[in-house]
């Protein structure tokens, strides 16, 4: 890991845009705190101020339609080693890694930030089983919540990748109780926000350290080593890899001085230097620091990336430079625009609606008081004098002039009727998504629709779920199987089972070895919209209700449905409700005449004992002739069922013998290997006495 001053270096280019962090902060406050802030306050300082919170209702829409959607990332294999079943454990564990921790909370904050103010993030973490006692083979991943992101998360200003897949290094920013962390580490601590890390504040209102709270930086580090892998494979059957500390493919460990003098015994047995190749590897270092230095020593995790994950609202480049916003940015002059209008109405209704005569002083002399109380006492009447002239002439009778109330003008009716059809047609567009239970179709129709107003939305929190998925699945292959372990995994409806992991098995090239519940090799992620884990039975049993219309359920085909569902409902186990279920269906199958391969064992000997007692009912019913026809093809039928099982059976002991025949072939390898090191480990005595 670098040292501190240049990292505190690189956060300050990485820091040193701050403009959309900015308005993605104002917008913000804007949203949660006060919508007048700002010049539209300023303006309307000593007027009313109403909110109608048509923004707030809809963006709250929105976010929630995202979250219900229940976007799932899915593994598939992507070479050649990658296997489905690795695919499929892998699936297993990342959800129950991504349910069990903060990732539903987390990933609802990233979207709800990023439709607010245009960004927002989530992170992996890795932690130890037990804390009290770490174990760096006993680490498990969990997903982290990141609260306002546009002011916590700086990933490096280099980094070209709208996943930041390529960023080099990445903060997360925690504020935290000062005093709590100085007794914790034993150091006075200075808040990572100072004149030396951050040359400029993202907002004057936010303050960066007072005498009770500091702010402290998660750094994340990639880090790039080339290796080398020496080929003894001549020699004594082994590879020994240098550059990340020297070991062979057993794990052995080896100084310099072996690996200089095995290289020195090949070229004198062989004639010639021992083969290299040269790989690269990626890991991440993590250190907690503070304004000076850091508070940890850094401690190398299972990442290959920073695992911090930015999640967009609206995104684009623009000649090499990023810009983002949320909904916020978008509607806020239609917001304000209504609540301005409203604030003018409301300022009209103030003023009194009645019409108030004006009359001269002279007029209303004598009568001051009851004018004043008019309105108190309700009084029926009230008198006033003529106003006259200096001769004694009246010139007016009644009052001299009439004060009309503020009157709705011809502008404010063309602007109330502007926003009302602007709202009327702000509200009818856009449409996320559809419950995860709805059918088949609906969903279908939701994933292929086009014309959806916040498809950009939905598009980019699908990338930040892909890129959260496949920078778990390396961390994952290193931490759960790279040693022999119990992992519990959950499965697609909500179960938990534990896997033991590397188990013995043949791989499907007939090798023997840690094969089983090993998922080796690439894979890669595909985000899918639609029912989630929890809800696929529900969708099933949905489709199957469809399948059910479309055959009809007074059919065999409608019956055989019907059972299924049966199936699916019995969410108690009942072992009559099960046996029911599982049987019936061949029933169907076997009166109907159809061809059905048995799926195992049982099911073969179900279908052999109805066909038995088929014949029996034919027997007593059909005269010799057809009777003894019948019970021939029987029993052919019940012959062939029987030759099936006994080759399930013949099949199950040839694997059994081949993999006896490979563990023995493996076990052989082994004593080879072992002679090999003894033969070495002699030759290097002979040398020693040459010398």
């Amino acid at each position: 890991m670098i040292k501190h001053e240049e990292m505190t270096l690189n956060f300050r280019d990485s820091s040193s845009d701050t403009e959309n962090r900015d308005n993605c902060l104002k917008d913000m406050e804007r949203f949660y705190i006060n919508f007048w802030e700002g010049a539209y306050g300023d303006k309307f300082k000593n007027k009313p101020k109403p909110q109608f919170n048509k923004l707030w209702r809809s963006i709250n829409r929105i976010a929630s339609d995202i979250n219900d959607m229940e976007l799932n990332a899915v593994i598939v294999s992507n070479s050649h080693e990658a296997t489905d079943d690795g695919a499929e454990l892998l699936q297993r564990k990342y959800r129950n890694d991504w349910q069990n921790s903060d990732g539903p909370e987390a990933s609802e904050i990233a979207t709800m930030e990023a439709c607010v103010g245009g960004f927002g993030a989530t992170k992996w973490v890795a932690k130890y089983e037990d804390e009290e006692n770490p174990d760096p083979d006993r680490q498990y991943l969990c997903a982290e919540a990141i609260n306002s992101a546009c002011t916590s998360v700086f990933l490096d200003a280099g980094s070209n990748r709208k996943d930041k897949a390529d960023s080099r290094w990445g903060w997360h920013i925690i504020r935290t109780n000062r005093k709590a962390r100085e007794e914790e580490f034993g150091v006075d601590i200075v808040s990572f926000f100072n004149a030396n890390t951050h040359h400029r504040v993202i907002n004057n209102a936010v303050e960066r350290q007072t005498e009770k709270d500091i702010y402290l930086a998660h750094y994340y580090e990639v880090i790039e080593k080339t290796l080398t892998v020496y080929d003894f494979t001549m020699l004594n059957g082994i590879k020994i890899t240098a550059g990340d500390g020297i070991k062979d493919e057993a794990g052995n460990s080896y100084t310099r001085e072996d690996l200089k003098e095995i290289r020195e015994i090949y070229a004198e047995e062989i004639g010639e230097e021992a083969p290299t190749t040269k790989r690269k590897i990626k890991y991440v270092e993590y250190a907690l620091a503070d304004g000076e230095k850091y508070l940890t020593k850094p401690q190398r995790t299972p990442f290959k990336r920073v695992p911090i994950f930015p999640r967009y609202g609206y995104y684009t480049t623009i000649n090499g430079q990023e810009f983002y916003c949320g909904e916020v940015r978008k509607q806020l002059d239609a917001e304000m625009f209504h609540n301005l209008y409203a604030s003018n109405m409301m300022s009209i209704l103030n003023e009194s609606p009645v019409q108030k005569p004006i009359f001269a002083p002279t007029q209303v002399a004598k009568y001051a008081s009851s004018w004043a109380r008019a309105n108190v006492d309700d009084t029926p009447y009230l008198f006033a004098d003529p106003l006259k002239d200096d001769n004694g002439n009246i010139m007016a009778s009644g009052p001299i002039a009439m004060l009309q109330p503020p009157q709705l003008g011809t502008g404010h009716a063309a602007v109330g009727q502007f926003l009302e059809q602007n709202l009327m047609q702000s509200n009818s567009t856009g449409q996320t998504t559809t419950p995860a239970n709805t059918s088949g179709q609906a969903i279908q129709a939701v994933n292929d629709r086009a014309d959806d107003a916040y498809l950009p939305l939905v598009k980019n929190t699908i990338f930040a779920k892909r890129a959260e998925c496949e920078a778990w699945i390396p961390a994952a292959q290193k931490l759960y199987f790279t040693n022999s372990m119990v992992i519990r995994v959950q499965e697609e409806n909500g179960d938990y089972t534990n896997v033991t992991t590397l188990e013995l098995d043949t791989d499907a090239d007939g090798n023997y070895g840690n094969y089983k519940n090993n998922p080796r090799g690439l894979y890669t992620v595909q985000v899918k919209k639609g029912e989630a884990y929890k809800d696929t039975i529900e969708a099933k049993i949905q489709s199957n209700l469809e399948l059910m219309s479309a055959v009809g359920s007074d059919t065999g085909a409608g019956q055989v449905i019907a059972y299924e569902n049966m199936k699916l409902l019995n969410k108690d186990s009942n072992p009559m409700i099960e046996t029911i279920s599982r049987y019936a269906p061949l029933d169907i199958i076997i009166q109907s005449g159809f061809p059905y391969e048995p799926q195992n064992e049982e099911e073969a000997q179900y279908i052999q004992m109805k066909m038995m007692q088929m014949q029996q009912a034919a027997q007593s019913q059909q005269d010799p002739m057809t009777i003894a026809a019948n019970a021939q093809m029987m029993e052919a039928q019940a012959s062939v069922m029987d030759k099936q099982v006994d080759m399930m059976n013949a099949q199950t002991k040839r694997m059994d013998v081949m993999i006896k025949a490979e563990k023995a072939g493996a076990d052989i390898s082994i004593k080879q290997f072992d002679s090999r090191m003894k033969a070495m480990g002699m030759m290097q005595n002979a040398q020693s006495m040459r010398m």
